[in-house]
């Protein structure tokens, strides 16, 4: 493979183009119309449509070597009555090239920007354990978090393509 100039071979910029077009092959293997954004197009990278109805879907993917969660950045994360057809795909592509998994977990965006910005609330307001307070700004999407202090299972949401159209 070729070095692009700037970018590590795998790096979080290559997951990243990888997850939306993974999404975008899965969407059109299921009879969907998928089409990829431009990379400036803020919070929606598919447009997905069943003929019927037409949603938005921001992708977040995360290599299993490289993190345990989905990085959702440092702005908070808003919820907003307007986005009843917005959804998140979040995309896990193994580490392991010989494995070639690919998971997917089809979350709507309002129910998972509670959640993680709930927990990164939760997880701010505690303390290092030298005592002294976090700073981060930075917002994860940490499945065993997630499930441990707010219930949420992301394991549900695994393969539930179906949600995007009802």
């Amino acid at each position: 493979m070729k070095k692009i100039i700037g970018f590590k071979s795998g790096g979080t910029i290559f997951s990243g183009i990888a997850g939306e077009y993974f999404v975008a092959a899965e969407l059109s293997r299921r009879g969907c119309i998928a089409s990829v954004t431009l990379r400036n197009t803020e919070g929606i990278d598919i447009l997905a449509s069943n003929g019927e109805k037409t949603v938005n879907i921001q992708v977040k993917t995360r290599r299993t070597d490289k993190t345990n969660g989905w990085n959702f950045g440092g702005k908070k994360l808003e919820s907003k009555k307007e986005w009843n057809n917005v959804f998140y795909a979040l995309v896990e592509i193994s580490s392991n090239p010989m494995e070639k998994t690919v998971s997917y977990y089809i979350i709507p965006k309002n129910e998972l920007n509670e959640r993680v910005e709930d927990n990164f609330q939760r997880w701010l307001h505690g303390s290092k354990k030298n005592g002294e307070p976090r700073k981060s700004k930075m917002r994860m999407c940490i499945p065993s978090e997630l499930k441990e202090f707010l219930d949420f299972r992301v394991e549900r949401y695994k393969d539930r393509w179906d949600r995007l159209f009802n």
